[in-house]
């Protein structure tokens, strides 16, 4: 078999490069050849080594992408978790202050003293309300007074079995007899549905200034509760006289920060 004419001369050209190089390379040299095709063949060996080089980068990003995207998410829960119970525990801290401010309230005469947490808040157009977890099975009745370590609170209205609803003091139907502690000139205050109650049925004369404090004077006030004497209502903000009808009436700010307490004492048994 006769090979043919091409390869045969390729042949007997790389045998002649290969002694060629092995003759230069015996001197320490490279033969003019294969210098040649070391430089042209060293911008294709650039060109994929940078190409392997980036499609490697590239792969490696991809797979940390993965790493990374799996370790935010486990960042985001565990943040989630951390901020819940930061929430719980402020929650707690808060309550904590409030049963403290309770305990250090003046003994009141009469009846029991029940602590109790508020559950939910309904704050509408019509109605002020609070209700608590506890109920009847506990010893509350309707009228039973309810307050707090800043002041008063309200009054029971509604008993289930275990829980109530409690009518806050700035509900419409709100009111209680009040003084004010530094002349003793009496009134009753009653709630307008807002932040602001208003005393009424003062004296004409009587001595009342922006900046006294009122307290629950102890006495009744129709169809509301007999609340203990002493209890803080709040501030007065306003007064207003009307000579001609000889009448004077207050605005005050209640002490009780009603939407941000969770704790209060109800006085059962009271009569």
């Amino acid at each position: 078999m006769r090979l043919p004419l091409s390869i045969l001369i390729a042949l007997i050209l790389g045998a002649g490069v290969v002694a060629w190089q092995n003759s230069a390379a015996s001197q320490g040299k490279t033969a003019a050849p294969v210098g040649a095709l070391a430089a042209t063949m060293s911008p294709v060996q650039r060109f994929f080594k940078r190409t392997g080089s980036y499609f490697g980068d590239v792969g490696r990003v991809l797979v940390r992408r993965g790493d990374l995207t799996s370790q935010n998410a486990q960042l985001t829960e565990r943040v989630a978790d951390l901020e819940g119970q930061n929430a719980r525990l402020s929650r707690l801290r808060r309550e904590n202050q409030e049963l403290r401010g309770q305990l250090q309230l003046p003994k009141i005469a009469g009846g029991r003293l029940l602590a109790a947490e508020i559950v939910s808040y309904d704050a509408t157009d019509f109605a002020r309300l609070v209700t608590l977890n506890v109920g009847a099975r506990q010893g509350v009745r309707p009228k039973d007074v309810v307050y707090c370590a800043q002041g008063l609170v309200g009054q029971v209205s509604q008993v289930a079995p275990l829980t109530c609803v409690v009518t806050l003091l700035i509900d419409r139907d709100g009111r209680a007899g009040a003084m004010t502690s530094r002349t003793g000139a009496r009134g009753v205050v009653q709630g307008t549905g807002e932040r602001v109650c208003k005393l009424s049925y003062l004296d004409f004369a009587a001595d009342v200034r922006e900046g006294d404090t009122l307290v629950t004077s102890g006495l009744l006030t129709g169809r509301g509760a007999i609340f203990p004497k002493g209890l803080v209502i709040g501030r007065v903000i306003k007064v207003e006289k009307d000579k001609t009808y000889s009448r004077q009436e207050a605005y005050l700010e209640p002490a009780v920060a009603f939407d941000q307490i969770s704790v209060v004492t109800v006085r059962v048994g009271a009569g």
